[in-house]
């Protein structure tokens, strides 16, 4: 049997897009998202220089902000996020946290005149707490993880019918949660499937905590369909 079921484990925002995205590639993709959000009451407009945010999960907690204050996204697709919510002055980082520190130092912003959105992973562990410190900038939590109880049926059917091609993981903590849901009897299917990650640190993490078979790196949709356009070709 082909594999040709792909996983879209992230949660919304971006559950739906990247599963519409990965349908338009020709691949039947399956939404189980393994984390919920718990949204923050946004806060009141709080002057200052520049926002930043690692993640478009912190955009809700700034809809009653200044549409003109500078707004520094981890990257282009938060960036487009933040611009559809009206914020008329952002500028995208390359992807990375590191990526976003670099772009405020080379606009050369530092200190307490920052903010920066972030969330709480599901210990309790903040986010953001090593960028704010490099920075200087005020540190607020917008949202925190909440995961859910199962992965969903229809990735269970597909991973242990050997149809699952692919797992796509925007951040290491939906790799710790994919693995901590999937059945142990199912572990071993994990070495007919595709990891790919959005990030280096992400990618450790999958190879940490699991026998792939193979694991690969970059915007999960572009190398995904790659991996498409190659079997159309043969």
């Amino acid at each position: 049997m082909m594999r040709q079921a792909v996983l879209v484990t992230r949660p919304e925002p971006g559950l739906s897009e990247t599963v519409s995205a990965v349908q338009a590639q020709g691949w039947r993709a399956i939404a189980s998202p393994v984390m919920t959000m718990r949204q923050m009451p946004p806060i009141e407009d709080h002057p200052c220089r520049a926002m930043l945010v690692t993640s478009s999960q912190a955009l809700p907690f700034l809809v009653k902000q200044d549409r003109d204050r500078l707004l520094l996204t981890v990257g282009n697709r938060t960036a487009q996020r933040a611009e559809a919510m009206g914020f008329r002055c952002v500028e995208a980082a390359s992807g990375t946290q590191e990526g976003l520190e670099a772009l405020c130092r080379q606009k050369n912003l530092y200190g307490s005149d920052l903010l920066l959105a972030c969330g709480r992973g599901r210990h309790g562990q903040p986010y953001g707490v090593d960028l704010a410190v490099k920075l200087g900038a005020q540190r607020v939590e917008a949202y925190q993880v909440q995961p859910v109880e199962h992965l969903s049926g229809a990735a269970l059917e597909a991973l242990a019918t050997g149809e699952l091609e692919a797992v796509l993981f925007y951040s290491s903590e939906t790799v710790s949660l994919f693995m901590e849901l999937c059945p142990p009897e199912l572990h071993d299917r994990l070495g007919q499937c595709r990891a790919i990650c959005f990030s280096q640190a992400i990618a450790k993490r999958a190879e940490s905590m699991g026998q792939w078979g193979c694991i690969e790196v970059g915007s999960p949709l572009t190398v995904l369909g790659k991996r498409h356009e190659k079997r159309r070709t043969i």
